[in-house]
């Protein structure tokens, strides 16, 4: 799932990625209208897109509780490059075009729903919104808003408290905004709202 020749590449061009490895448990919800249609996908790209002002975009899908937003994500098919998969996804799902300023991380899950262990894998960029009109595309956003970096950990907290089944893809889906938080704090490169003084 993981070329580790294509990360060192990346890694050279866009800075060297912090590396997770994350066991989770999915729930069986999850299981089967997530993972179970996954076998054209290498894993996702998350996208944290700083806008003009400083904010990273952040985007809620249809079915969404109104308080359940989150950066943008989107699939990496086989056989495609993790960087073209970068700049296709976010020109589906925001109509941006960007600039990477960095490869933040790769987040490598264990997910485990009964005694069925799955591997998945998540490459986290930071990207520089250079032009462009924001709208949805073809992707699946409803509604887009912005958050400053520094509320990446409340929007985690946000997506870990969600309740019932739908509550372990909020919790799988809070560990990237928890990874992104981390990696702004320590790079040079964040927007100003998460520089360290």
């Amino acid at each position: 799932m993981i070329d580790e020749s294509e990360i060192n590449a990346l890694a050279i061009g866009y800075g060297q990625p912090l590396q997770r490895h994350v066991v989770c448990e999915i729930g069986e919800e999850l299981f089967v209208t997530r993972f179970m249609r996954v076998s054209d996908r290498r894993g996702e790209v998350a996208l944290a897109i700083e806008r003009p002002n400083g904010a990273l975009l952040l985007h809620r899908k249809a079915h969404y509780a109104a308080e359940h937003v989150r950066l943008p994500t989107g699939g990496v098919n086989l056989g495609e490059p993790v960087l073209t998969a970068v700049l296709r996804e976010t020109s589906e799902e925001t109509g941006l075009e960007v600039a990477v300023q960095r490869f933040l991380a790769v987040i490598e899950y264990t997910l485990c729903f009964d005694a069925i262990r799955l591997p998945f894998v998540t490459y986290l960029f930071h990207l520089r919104e250079t032009g462009g009109r924001l709208n949805a595309n073809d992707g699946e956003a409803a509604a887009f808003s912005e958050c400053q970096p520094a509320e990446l950990p409340a929007i985690a907290a946000t997506l870990r408290a969600i309740p019932g089944q739908r509550g372990y893809w909020g919790r799988w889906r809070a560990i990237a905004h928890e990874v992104a938080s981390e990696c702004f704090k320590h790079s040079s490169n964040a927007p100003a709202g998460l520089r360290e003084r």
